[in-house]
């Protein structure tokens, strides 16, 4: 089944679902906040004095050309002539940018680490909305110093399907370096039909009462570590529920983490996912 006929099934089932069964559980409004990064000096630039006129802190609603819109957060001391790493976190179905922000709450600790965070607005899953969003990071690049060979992606539910189809569809020309899907509602059926894109380091996240795709995340994660070219072996999983495919290249480090919740709940392992994007995988 092709990307448009399988979200033509599922748009509406996945909004509604997540919509009804979102936890509501207020988020420590501490986590939402920018913090400063230890630059370590002296300071290689990699970026001309000037030549980024991005804010630091927050900025809200910024649209691309292709009409995507989306909210940057940097280090409160963001410095405009250093490369930091990027990641940008794409939303679960009817989930603004702000909603998906409070639901992931990475930016305290993403900033911390250097990190410049980017939440995509939703836009109904589809080809061409995925191809509109593709372009956020090269924007994000046009107006902030980013370290292009260190841009990851990552999202929940339909964010989740989002970062993985932005990295294996042909069409698209802008790819991660790394990527961290969430809850994404492709199995095994829907992936084969595409080519293995090359070879990167994944980290596939998904709940094991996740009723909705249920058994998606492992039948995801092994077609990535075949085509990453590991063993389809996993080693025990470790105290976050992480486990690793045996040999894989240098790389190409592919992982599969499984832990408690529903399919609405965002695995709570910021520091794993953060670890995993600062790794040499």
């Amino acid at each position: 089944m092709s990307l448009d006929v399988y979200e033509m099934h599922l748009f509406y089932l996945t909004t509604l679902l997540f919509l009804l069964s979102a936890c509501g559980t207020p988020v420590d409004s501490t986590l939402l906040v920018p913090a400063a990064f230890k630059y370590i000096k002296p300071l290689e630039a990699s970026c001309i004095a000037q030549s980024k006129n991005g804010n630091a802190g927050l900025t809200n609603n910024v649209e691309t050309g292709s009409g995507a819109t989306y909210n940057l957060r940097t280090p409160t001391n963001y410095n405009a002539t250093f490369a930091h790493p990027l990641i940008v976190v794409y939303a679960p179905a009817g989930t603004s940018a702000s909603k998906s922000e409070r639901h992931v709450h990475l930016t305290k600790e993403a900033t911390e680490a250097g990190f410049v965070v980017a939440y995509a607005e939703n836009i109904r899953l589809s080809l061409p909305a995925i191809k509109k969003v593709s372009v956020i990071p090269s924007d994000i690049q046009k107006k902030w110093c980013i370290d292009s060979a260190r841009i990851y992606y990552t999202g929940h539910s339909d964010g989740g399907t989002i970062t993985n189809a932005l990295t294996f569809l042909p069409e698209i020309a802008s790819k991660p370096n790394a990527i961290a899907p969430s809850a994404a509602g492709m199995n095994a059926e829907s992936l084969e039909q595409y080519k293995c894109p090359p070879a990167l380091p994944v980290m596939v996240f998904h709940n094991a009462q996740d009723n909705h795709f249920e058994g998606f995340g492992k039948q995801a994660a092994d077609w990535w570590a075949n085509c990453n070219q590991c063993s389809n072996e996993l080693i025990v999983a470790d105290n976050d529920g992480c486990r690793i495919y045996k040999n894989c290249p240098n790389g190409a480090k592919t992982y599969y983490c499984e832990g408690e919740g529903s399919h609405s709940d965002w695995p709570n392992k910021n520091s794993v996912l953060i670890d995993f994007f600062n790794s040499k995988n």
